[in-house]
C-alpha cells in the first residue's frame, strides 16, 4: 500500500488480520438470477441474507470486484451506531416531524437487531456495547453539544437516548486531556468490522447465496448487469438488481454523479501499556469522538489499542479511487498530533498502522434506499460513513420490496428519498475541496477565539450541505 507521501508502504489496515481466505462454491453465471447484487459489503450482504430468509426459493448472486469487505464495510472504524446523517431539523423539514422520529428511532433500534443477530448465531465480532462519547475540549464545543441535545430533546428523543456528562462523570469514564464534558448517547456499540464482514459471510453460505468475486461491474441495463470476469466480458442476467457500490459508484456507467468517494484515513496504536490505560480510564470501550468540526472517530479495540480516525482529505478530481489513495503521511500525522493532544498516554506508543479507503457521500448527505418497481431495481447506501447499523436497517428494506413483504421499514423517510445530484466537474472539485478545508480553519478559530465560526459554517453548509 503506497502511502503517496514519505514513507514508501504501510502495513494492510488493523482489521486485516481477520480477513480469510476466499473459498465460495463456483457460480454458474449464465443462467438468470433472480436477484443480482452488486457489492459484497455490509450493504449488499444484509440484502441477500435478508432477502433469503424472506423468500428462500430465490436465486441470489452477489457480485463483487475483489472481495467480501474490502471496502469501507472491512476498513471503517468499527462503529455501530444510531447515529443518522442527517440532524433532526433537517430531517423534518424534509419529511415532517413523525417520519423524522421514526427514522431516527429506526436507526437507534439497528444497533439491538445487529447484537442481537450476532448473539443469535453465536458469531463473534469483539461486540462491546457502552454507547458513545462526543467530548468537548472548549466552550465552543460544548455549548453546541449542549445544543445538539437540545434539538434531539425537542424532537422526542429523551434522556435515555441523550444527555449531557459533566466533566467528573466524563472522567469515570474516559479521561480526555482538557475534556470539559460529553454528549453521551448508550446507541453504539465498537466492534471488528472485518470479523462482522466474516459473519455475514458465513451465514449467507449457510443460506446456499453465491458470490463471485473478480466480477467487474461497469453498467445496469434491463438485463441486469454489465460487466467482466478475468478480464472476459461477463453478462449476468437478473429479474431484480440491487446496487450496494457505496463508494465505488461512480465506476458505474451513468451514475458519476449520483454520489462521491471521500477518504477517511484511520491509525493505530500498538497495544498500550496498564499503566496508560490506568491513566486513560476507558474500561467499557465506548467509542468516542470529539466535538470538533472536522471530524473524528476512536475506539479502544479488544486487543487495547486504540483506533483513531480523521476526515480532511482532498477529494480526487472526476471522483478517481486508486488503491494509491489508501495511505497519505500527511494525513496520518495530523491524526496522530489529535491523538497525542487528547490522549498524552500515547505520546510514547508505535503507531503500526496507517490506512484510509473511501465512503459514499450523495449531494445531501441523507442515505437512501431507492425501488423503481417497474424497473425492479434497488439502489442502497449513501450512509456518510455512519453505515454498519444502517446498511442492517437499508438491507432489511431491499429484501422487504423485492420480497413485496409489507414492511414498516418501507414506510421510513429514507425510502425512495431522491436527492439532487452533485455538480459537474470542476465545479465539483471546487466546492467539495473548498469544503473540506474549511473545517480546520473554522476549528482554529474557535479554538483561539472562544467564539463559534458562524459564518464558515455557513459557507460549509453551502458548499457540501
Amino acid at each position: 500500500m503506497s502511502s503517496g507521501r514519505g514513507r514508501p508502504e504501510w502495513p494492510p489496515s488493523l482489521w486485516s488480520g481477520a480477513r480469510r481466505p476466499v473459498d465460495f462454491p463456483s457460480v454458474d453465471l449464465s443462467r438468470r438470477f433472480d436477484v443480482a447484487i452488486i457489492g459484497a459489503g455490509c450493504t449488499g450482504l444484509w440484502s441477500a441474507i435478508h432477502l433469503a430468509e424472506l423468500r428462500p426459493d430465490l436465486d441470489i448472486v452477489i457480485l463483487d470486484a475483489a472481495e467480501p469487505g474490502f471496502g469501507a464495510s472491512g476498513r471503517n472504524g468499527g462503529w455501530c451506531s444510531g447515529l443518522f446523517p442527517v440532524e433532526l431539523d433537517s430531517l423534518t423539514q424534509l419529511h415532517g416531524h413523525d417520519s423524522a422520529l421514526a427514522m431516527q428511532h429506526a436507526a437507534i433500534a439497528s444497533v439491538d437487531d445487529v447484537g442481537h443477530w450476532i448473539t443469535r448465531h453465536g458469531f463473534e465480532c469483539d461486540w462491546a456495547k457502552s454507547g458513545t462519547l462526543t467530548v468537548a475540549t472548549n466552550a465552543v464545543q460544548e455549548t453546541r453539544l449542549q445544543s445538539a441535545i437540545k434539538e434531539q430533546h425537542r424532537h422526542g428523543l429523551s434522556e435515555t437516548d441523550v444527555r449531557w456528562l459533566g466533566h467528573d462523570e466524563l472522567a469515570d469514564r474516559v479521561t480526555v486531556a482538557g475534556a470539559r464534558g460529553a454528549l453521551y448517547s448508550p446507541h453504539c456499540a465498537a466492534l471488528h468490522p472485518l470479523k462482522l464482514v466474516n459473519c455475514l459471510v458465513d451465514r449467507a453460505r449457510e443460506l446456499g447465496i453465491g458470490v463471485v468475486t473478480g466480477f467487474t461491474a461497469d453498467a445496469i441495463d434491463d438485463g441486469g448487469v454489465v460487466g467482466s470476469l478475468g478480464g472476459r466480458p461477463c453478462n449476468v442476467a437478473a429479474e431484480w438488481v440491487v446496487r450496494a457500490t457505496e463508494g465505488y459508484t461512480p465506476r458505474l456507467g451513468g451514475m458519476g454523479r449520483d454520489v462521491i468517494p471521500l477518504y477517511s484515513y484511520m491509525v493505530a496504536t500498538e497495544p498500550l501499556s496498564d499503566d496508560a490505560w490506568g491513566s486513560i480510564g476507558w474500561t467499557a470501550r465506548e467509542t468516542l469522538a470529539e466535538g470538533r468540526l472536522m471530524v473524528t472517530y476512536a475506539q479502544r479495540t479488544a486487543d487495547g489499542r486504540i483506533a483513531f480516525g480523521g476526515r480532511g482529505a482532498g477529494y480526487r478530481f472526476a471522483s478517481r479511487i486508486s488503491g494509491r489513495f489508501d495511505a497519505d503521511d500527511g494525513v496520518a500525522q495530523r491524526i496522530v498530533a489529535t491523538l497525542h493532544e487528547l490522549f498524552p498516554a500515547t505520546r510514547d506508543a508505535k503507531i503500526t498502522h496507517h490506512w484510509g479507503g473511501p465512503l459514499a457521500v450523495p449531494r445531501d448527505w441523507h442515505p437512501s434506499v431507492v425501488v423503481d418497481r417497474a424497473a425492479r431495481r434497488v439502489t442502497a447506501g449513501g450512509y456518510v460513513g455512519d453505515g454498519v447499523a444502517l446498511s442492517h436497517l437499508a438491507g432489511r428494506a431491499a429484501a422487504a420490496a423485492i420480497a413485496g413483504v409489507d414492511s414498516p421499514d418501507l414506510r421510513l423517510p429514507f425510502v425512495d428519498h431522491v436527492g439532487r445530484r452533485w455538480e459537474p466537474e470542476p465545479l465539483r472539485w471546487i466546492g467539495v475541496n473548498a469544503g473540506l478545508r474549511l473545517p480546520v480553519v473554522a476549528d482554529a478559530i474557535e479554538s483561539r477565539s472562544g467564539r463559534p465560526a458562524k459564518r464558515l459554517v455557513k459557507v460549509i453548509d453551502r458548499l457540501l450541505g
